[in-house]
């Protein structure tokens, strides 16, 4: 069975190999657009195409907070500091964009999405964080 584990040859994207960067993103991306289809559904029934007008500017800060965690090498699969940074990141950005693009900022809005954001994008690494230590410590014994 072929090693997940990175050798010194692989390069690296937010300190994982790039099949499981890009893994770690595709998660983040959809929670996003779950995020954004499930207010769709509360709120809006019109159009799928509503699901990227809500999403759009989360997926920006998505975006962002990618780049700077590719840029300061910190592992992405890591809730901390990783996971909180693309929560609190993507968060921002999206309600700064949503603002000046003139949609609702409605204050029960701003808290399901805190919510919603910091349980989804911190939640997945936490659980991958969690199994990797009880498996490492699991082969340790």
């Amino acid at each position: 069975m072929p090693s997940t584990k990175p050798d010194d040859s692989s390069p690296l994207i937010a300190g994982l190999v790039p099949k499981w960067a890009v893994a770690a993103l595709a998660v983040d991306v959809f929670f996003v657009l779950l995020f954004a289809f499930a207010g769709r559904q509360s709120h809006d029934s019109g159009p799928a195409l509503v699901v990227l007008r809500i999403a759009w500017p989360f997926l920006i800060g998505l975006a962002v907070t990618w780049a700077v965690l590719i840029w300061r090498r910190w592992r992405a699969a890591r809730a901390w500091p990783a996971g909180v940074f693309v929560w609190l990141g993507t968060y921002v950005i999206g309600m700064v964009l949503r603002g000046l693009s003139g949609e609702g900022l409605a204050p029960a809005f701003l808290v399901v999405s805190l919510l919603f954001l910091g349980l989804t994008l911190v939640g997945w690494r936490g659980y991958v964080s969690a199994k990797l230590h009880y498996r490492s410590r699991r082969l340790a014994d």
